[in-house]
């Protein structure tokens, strides 16, 4: 199961989602940060999701496969709507340089709160974070990620 901890992120990365949050904080949004390091094991079974025809498989084989890394199972449209284009090893979080969240209102996750997320997204700008809500194609509002210290780590490999 994926992790929420900050402290599973990269020291740079760690750094900046401390600041996004502190930002966040400052500017009267309440986040929560739910997902920072993820397996590749985990995106692969995420990107599954929505392309089950594709995979030749079915949404309770799909289910048996989350059910294995300790994920809920899926209803048939939840199963059925795409959530990734990147597969394993393809996300920023297997490097350990992204994370979802998601805005509160009154301590409580707040999905649809636009507003709050285009805020969020303005913060990341200023602290060196890519929103993933300023993507052209597969628009991912609860996604921040590092693409800086993702180039260093690439480059040094």
């Amino acid at each position: 199961m994926a992790s929420r901890r900050i402290e599973d992120l990269h020291p740079i990365t760690q750094q900046k989602a401390r600041e996004f949050l502190e930002l966040a904080k400052k500017n009267g949004i309440e986040v929560l940060i739910y997902c920072t390091y993820r397996s590749p094991e985990e995106q692969g079974i995420l990107y599954k999701q929505g392309r089950l025809r594709e995979f030749g498989i079915t949404v309770s084989e799909l289910n048996e496969e989350r059910k294995k890394l300790g994920l809920y199972p899926l209803s048939e449209k939840e199963a059925n709507r795409i959530v990734t284009n990147a597969r394993g090893w393809q996300s920023y979080h297997q490097y350990g340089v992204a994370f979802d969240c998601v805005p509160l209102s009154g301590g409580k996750p707040d999905w649809s709160n636009k507003e709050a997320y285009k805020a969020l997204g303005q913060i990341a700008k200023e602290i060196g974070l890519e929103w993933g809500g300023n993507w052209k194609h597969f628009k991912e509002f609860p996604h921040f990620q590092d693409s800086e210290t993702y180039q260093h780590i690439v480059k040094r490999r």
